[in-house]
């Protein structure tokens, strides 16, 4: 689904409730009491999504607000969100992923911050995006160590003032998945990459994201080698397949290559080259392409007879991101 394509006329609000299958006319009354001591995050995802441009600070800075932020609070790595809470989860995130300079983008990040663990989150070059009410919160809630229950709301003064304490403090992920049969049951792993690579689409001049997004891929490519090739177009139909070729997209092949990644790259291409007693039909030959399309910058490389020598189920990831790179350069 295209959201661009929709009428002016849909809000939010519409989505909100297309995304959850939840019916739109109200059930019952709500509380913004109850609603922070019973953990509804739904109804204040619902009311952010709502909320006029023009008061939006205000609600921000009246108990709409804080109950928001301590909802956001006790979320953490493995909490246990519903079905439908991820699948509206990953709404607000396609959405967002359109840019952070489309019209009610802040309701959006409001009500996707009741849904993203610290660490899970992160937006890049946030001075920049977000308004001066909003940025020293989104920094307490995601970019410091902030014990539960202790945020509370900044001085007048520091408004307008990016928070400066120090380093940020690095996640901790946990160790990479080995194989990719562990990563697709790993969500923490999953939305971190799907985060990056958008991330570095977003703004490939952050070294941060970039040096962590190109280590990344260093681990995936190197178990996407160690994978059975005959288990690859089931995993590729989970979320992984679309984690890939978001990092595919992301344009990250253009950055220069460590001696590792050098590695990676040369040997994929031995084991596609029958120069070199490779080539398509050889044993592993799927494990080797995957990963040269992490390294090869869309557009220079091509497959003849690609028809032939690809699986059904990689050509049109192929031909939509390296075919029409390469006609477009044609």
């Amino acid at each position: 689904m295209n959201f661009e394509q929709r009428a002016e006329g849909d809000n939010l609000k519409t989505i909100f409730f297309e995304a959850m299958d939840i019916a739109t006319i109200p059930q019952q009354s709500w509380f913004i009491a109850e609603a922070a001591a019973r953990g509804d995050r739904d109804a204040l995802a619902r009311f952010w999504l709502a909320a006029p441009e023009d008061i939006l600070e205000s609600l921000w800075n009246s108990p709409l607000g804080e109950a928001t932020r301590a909802l956001v609070q006790q979320l953490h790595s493995q909490f246990p969100f519903t079905p439908d809470q991820l699948r509206f989860r990953d709404a607000l995130s396609a959405r967002l992923q359109q840019g952070l300079d489309q019209p009610a983008v802040v309701q959006l990040l409001l009500a996707a911050f009741l849904y993203s663990p610290a660490g899970q989150f992160r937006i890049a070059s946030a001075e920049r995006w977000l308004p001066g009410w909003l940025l020293p919160h989104y920094q307490a809630l995601y970019e410091t160590s902030v014990p539960n229950g202790s945020l509370s709301a900044p001085a007048p003064s520091a408004v307008s003032q990016p928070v400066n304490d120090g380093p940020v403090p690095t996640p901790d992920f946990g160790p990479f998945p080995q194989t990719l049969q562990e990563l697709i049951g790993n969500r923490i792993q999953l939305n971190r990459m799907l985060g990056l690579a958008n991330l570095y689409y977003i703004d490939p001049e952050d070294q941060e994201i970039l040096q962590e997004l190109v280590l990344l891929r260093q681990q995936f490519a190197a178990a996407i080698e160690r994978c059975s090739e005959a288990d690859l177009e089931r995993l590729w139909a989970t979320d992984l397949g679309d984690r890939y070729w978001a990092m595919v997209r992301s344009g990250v092949q253009k950055e220069p290559m460590s001696p590792e990644d050098e590695l990676l790259k040369q040997r994929a291409v031995q084991r596609l080259s029958p120069a070199q007693g490779g080539g398509f039909h050889a044993p592993g030959a799927t494990n080797a392409f995957l990963v040269a399309m992490l390294f090869y910058v869309p557009g220079t490389m091509k497959v003849d007879d690609a028809e032939q020598k690809l699986p059904a189920w990689l050509l049109g990831g192929y031909q939509d991101v390296f075919a029409q790179s390469i006609a477009t350069q044609v």
